[in-house]
């Protein structure tokens, strides 16, 4: 039996918690993911199937579309397409109704998006607005400005014997397709969350990449899905401390109801040491494996099979073969074939989240623009388990009477729809908006026009980009099914004294200190300018990423460059090659450095080596800790410099939302510092030498964390540029195309309260590299520390 302890998505509010079990049966040739409804019997078949059981929205679709009238204007279908979107999100997600509990969402943003789109003025959108929300929200009011609203009696009951107060409660984003601890619920109903536990489900084996150095691998495999999952193969090559290749198919999953060949193809480095390898399921659905293979390329360009085990899944058991990777684990034995149970079901327990929520007879205005405006009711009464007014069995069976048309291609109002749900989710559950000051209306305007001008997913996913940059926030990143694969330059880049620098490269066209001046016949800042557009977060976090992405383009496509070398313009053709070019360290992850100095790179050193250590760490004269990088969970270390600890409360915090538009100021906060983020207490022996701490951009979510504890308790010099400010756990958004997004779902702050987002951990000792620098092959933050601490001596 392996167990495995997560409940991968969402479950609806009519239906009890779920369990999620992934499931193996007797293997006969074929590998199965599955995410089905608790409440209905899985199909047992007779081949090897990875199942995870959970609870999906209640299927359904949509009223039939009134013919339009005429072609409205573009001005009048962004408009007409804002007032639906403002009124979606506010019903959707704190308009009480059984019948609004009831439908899918996804498939009404899709819908609602094709009936409004083309009214011809307010009076008709009104018209078309009121009958799309008719049967799901009877008792919301849509007026003219200037109107008044009724009193509506469906609001006020004349007994409260027997009768409930239904509203909305939301513990932070509870409809995550990942679980970090957001939940939803209605007062008196089921709770919905995604369980806390392994966020995928992966199989895999390893070989050893010696044999294969300076080759080229392929994966390959037959897939197919059902139940809106995504097929995903992964490979990756591993080089010691260092990273290699690695793909997982993010970027293209197999998305088909019929057998798909997919695959991956990489290089497998000089100094690779092993290959990792297998299939995936990161999602909800259910998806099907078969006929595995590992090639390696030969000379002649022909590919030759590389043993594995089971690549057919024939085995009678598949845990010889393949083994839980990543987030799962497996115990236990097997029993034909094998298990995986997932038990973890969040009981619907009590009758509400926490003590704040709406009161009786509570409604909200909401502006929807082109004159409009609309009440909708936040508590709603309810009598024998259904709330009074509105009818959920009539909703999804209207619903399920219409099929939307097949589109071939990409679907514009289906991307119109993803841009709908994402703008809301952000309005109404990201923490982070008194941070900052935009007009977020007007954003969703333009990305409204952006959608309706979108023509194939790398738009879309560009237009998605640009509307989350208005929420910046560095864990904000778009994927999107069928997204086209990347190639890189053979070389890696930084900006130094405002010019962008080649830091190292794989191509000996390319030198290290070469000033990169076009890409492709245009210039390189703008092209950096253009990709930092498209970028959520921080300044400094934006610049980090545009220069990872600058140059990108098809795989094994040219690159034309124009070089700056020695005071000479030159240019030269590169080509992109299947992953990013990385600075090799200048240094081994812990190294004894002159005058009794010793650094740790907490991005490449384990723990365990750290501590096999401490006793000459304990006497060192100092220590440098490089931060630079993510680091590994390493940071423990740092309880041997400590001299106090007073385990501070309140840095990080779900938002206990109940109204709309107050993700940043709730009805209260829950603090979830205790237990969700690190601590430090006194350890022995004591670190008593000199320390300082580097740190960059790419110090992230974790990593600030744990430098935020080491601002907060004084332990050492802070050497470097900015961290990345963006902190928190994430919550994933699932969009009606298939595309997903993430963004911070909890407040974080500094221990002592001070604003963290977007400013990051500052430097003590500001140090940036120099073009002679890079030239010169120096670390020159590193020697800024290295002064530091030889100084105090």
């Amino acid at each position: 039996m392996l167990s495995v302890h997560q409940i991968r998505t969402a479950t609806p509010l009519a239906i009890q918690p779920t369990v999620i079990l992934i499931e193996a049966m007797r293997p006969i040739h074929l590998l199965r993911y599955t995410a089905v409804c608790q409440a209905r019997r899985p199909v047992r078949i007779a081949r090897l199937a990875l199942r995870a059981m959970l609870c999906t929205a209640v299927a359904c679709d949509r009223a039939p579309i009134r013919p339009a009238s005429g072609p409205a204007s573009m001005p009048q279908r962004v408009a007409n397409l804002h007032s639906f979107a403002r009124l979606y999100g506010v019903v959707r997600w704190f308009h009480p109704s059984d019948a609004a509990a009831a439908i899918d969402w996804d498939h009404f943003a899709i819908d609602g998006a094709r009936r409004v789109i083309d009214a011809s003025d307010a009076d008709a959108l009104r018209v078309r607005l009121a009958d799309l929300f008719a049967l799901i929200a009877p008792t919301v009011q849509i007026r003219h400005a200037g109107e008044t609203f009724s009193d509506d009696s469906a609001l006020h009951s004349a007994s409260t014997a027997g009768v409930d107060v239904i509203a909305w409660q939301h513990k932070g984003y509870g409809d995550s397709t990942i679980a970090t601890g957001y939940a939803s619920k209605r007062l008196h109903r089921g709770l919905r969350a995604a369980q806390p536990g392994p966020r995928f489900a992966a199989l895999s084996q390893t070989i050893d990449a010696i044999p294969f150095r300076n080759s080229r691998v392929r994966l390959r495999g037959k897939l197919r899905t059902a139940h809106h999952a995504r097929g995903q193969l992964w490979l990756r090559v591993d080089r010691g401390d260092s990273a290699g290749f690695f793909d997982n198919m993010i970027r293209h999953p197999v998305v088909s109801e019929t057998w798909v060949q997919a695959e991956i193809v990489g290089t497998v480095d000089a100094d690779a040491t092993r290959i990792t390898f297998g299939e995936l399921n990161a999602g909800v659905g259910t998806v099907w494996y078969d006929d595995l293979e590992l090639s390696v390329e030969t000379k002649d360009g022909t590919w030759q099979s590389i043993e594995i085990q089971d690549g057919g899944f024939e085995a009678a058991d598949p845990l010889n073969s393949w083994r839980p990777s990543g987030n799962t684990s497996a115990t236990g034995g097997a029993l034909e074939g094998w298990n995986v149970t997932i038990d973890h079901s969040l009981p619907a327990s009590g009758a509400s989240l926490f003590e704040q929520a709406p009161a009786a007879g509570e409604s909200v205005d909401i502006e929807l623009g082109s004159g409009l405006r609309a009440r909708v009711p936040l508590a709603l009464y309810s009598k024998e388990g259904r709330t009074i007014g509105d009818d959920p069995e009539r909703a999804q069976h209207v619903q399920a009477t219409y099929r939307l048309p097949a589109q071939p291609g990409f679907d514009v109002l289906t991307g119109v729809a993803d841009v709908i749900v994402l703008w809301n989710v952000l309005e109404h559950f990201w923490p982070y908006w008194s941070t900052v000051s935009l007009d977020w209306s007007g954003m969703l305007d333009a990305a409204l026009a952006q959608a309706l001008d979108d023509r194939d997913i790398e738009r879309h996913v560009a237009t998605l980009d640009r509307l989350s940059t208005g929420a910046p926030d560095g864990h904000i990143g778009v994927s999107c099914p069928g997204e086209s694969d990347y190639g890189y330059p053979p070389f890696a880049l930084d900006l130094a004294e405002s010019q962008i620098i080649v830091t190292a490269s794989a191509d000996p066209a390319v030198k290290r200190g070469d000033v990169l001046l076009s890409i492709d016949g245009r210039p390189a800042a703008q092209r950096l300018a253009d990709e930092r557009a498209l970028i959520s977060g921080s300044p400094q976090w934006r610049a980090l990423r545009a220069l990872q992405r600058l140059g990108r383009g098809r795989p094994g496509s040219v690159l034309e460059l124009r070089l700056l070398r020695d005071k000479h313009e030159l240019d030269v053709t590169a080509r992109r090659i299947d992953h990013s070019v990385l600075e090799d360290p200048s240094h081994a992850a812990i190294a004894h450095l002159d005058d009794g100095i010793y650094y740790i790179d907490t991005s490449r050193a384990a723990l365990m080596d750290i501590n096999a250590e401490m006793s000459h760490l304990a006497a060192a004269s100092g220590i440098i800790f490089d931060f630079r990088n993510p680091p590994k969970h390493n940071h423990e270390v740092l309880s041997h410099i400590l001299a106090r600890s007073d385990a501070p409360k309140g840095w990080e915090a779900i938002p206990l939302i109940i109204r709309p538009d107050t993700a940043s100021a709730p009805a209260s906060w829950e603090d979830t510092s205790n237990g969700n983020m690190p601590q430090l207490s006194v350890q022995q022996p004591h670190i008593g030498g000199r320390v300082a701490l580097l740190i960059g951009p790419a110090a992230i979510s974790y990593a600030e964390s744990v430098l935020s504890l080491v601002e907060y308790y004084h332990l050492g010099e802070i050497v470097g540029s900015p961290t990345a400010g963006t902190n928190g756990d994430i919550a994933e958004i699932g969009l009606p195309t298939g595309c997903t997004t993430r963004f911070t779902g909890r407040r974080v702050t500094k221990p002592d309260g001070r604003r963290q987002h977007l400013i990051g951990i500052q430097p003590t000792i500001p140090a940036s590299r120099t073009i002679a620098g890079i030239l010169e092959q120096r670390d020159e933050v590193l020697e800024k520390a290295l002064s530091s601490i030889r100084s105090a001596k």
